[in-house]
């Protein structure tokens, strides 16, 4: 039973892992090079850390519901960790590392999310590449509103006209309806998973119970082999039974 457990153990870990794994990076795939295939920037008004968050705004921009993939800014984005309420959003997400070199291709990196308790409350996995004038990142969707990627230290803060916040709001109900499609996406892997390790469990039940039955029906034939007398079990070798219908002879008397 231990090793049953064990292996469901090990192939939900598997499982689990390479699902997360996926899930991270599978829109950071099947683009033959970046620098050509890197979109504009989603929202990018109001990003640089000199930009105060303001709530009064019809629409709050956020990047939970932007579509994961590569993107391309005109400013670098932001390797230093800002303060809370900076880069026009409540919690800044900013870059924590070092900026590759063109020849260091795709590399993966980390984001931090700044928090009240520290620079870093949450890391998001990112890749980035240098193509020479400008760098692309491959970003995620954030886990939550109102958070945003932090790009430049200085810039203009205005927001735009109401026709060009119409055409985000749209472009973020496409974000939404990505962003539910993903969710389906795990939801599905986890069921998966789930009825797999059933079926796993119940075959090997069903295998110790058979194994079982097969070694309690060995036992009971055995012992009852050691029940049947020495001498009858000599005599039956022997072709002597005593009578025909195979009763030993000392179990035999005549009534009167």
């Amino acid at each position: 039973m231990k090793m049953k457990f064990s292996i469901l153990s090990i192939f939900s870990v598997f499982i689990l892992n390479s699902e997360i794994n996926v899930e991270s990076t599978y829109y950071c795939g099947g683009v033959t090079d970046p620098c050509t295939a890197a979109g504009e920037l989603f929202e990018p008004y109001a990003r640089t850390r000199n930009c105060p968050y303001d709530g009064t705004k019809p629409h709050v921009p956020c990047d939970r519901y932007k579509t994961p993939g590569w993107y391309r800014s005109d400013e670098p984005i932001l390797d230093e960790c800002p303060a809370l309420g900076s880069c026009g959003t409540v919690y800044p997400v900013w870059f924590n590392g070092t900026l590759p070199e063109v020849a260091d291709g795709v590399v993966s990196r980390k984001l931090c999310k700044t928090g009240f308790s520290s620079c870093c409350v949450k890391e998001y996995n990112v890749q980035i590449k240098n193509c020479t004038t400008h760098h692309v990142y491959c970003l995620p969707a954030l886990d939550a509103c109102p958070e945003r990627f932090c790009f430049g230290k200085h810039g203009p803060c205005e927001y735009p006209t109401t026709t060009a916040v119409q055409t985000t709001q749209t472009t973020t109900e496409q974000g939404k309806r990505y962003k539910d499609l993903e969710r389906r996406y795990t939801m599905v892997i986890v069921i998966v998973v789930i009825l797999v390790c059933c079926l796993i469990g119940l075959g090997s039940t069903i295998t110790f119970i058979f194994v079982r039955k097969k070694m309690r029906d060995r036992e009971i034939s055995q012992s009852r082999v050691e029940l049947v007398p020495e001498e009858y079990r000599h005599d039956t070798v022997q072709g002597v039974t005593g009578e025909s219908n195979g009763v030993p002879p000392h179990l035999h008397f005549q009534v009167r």
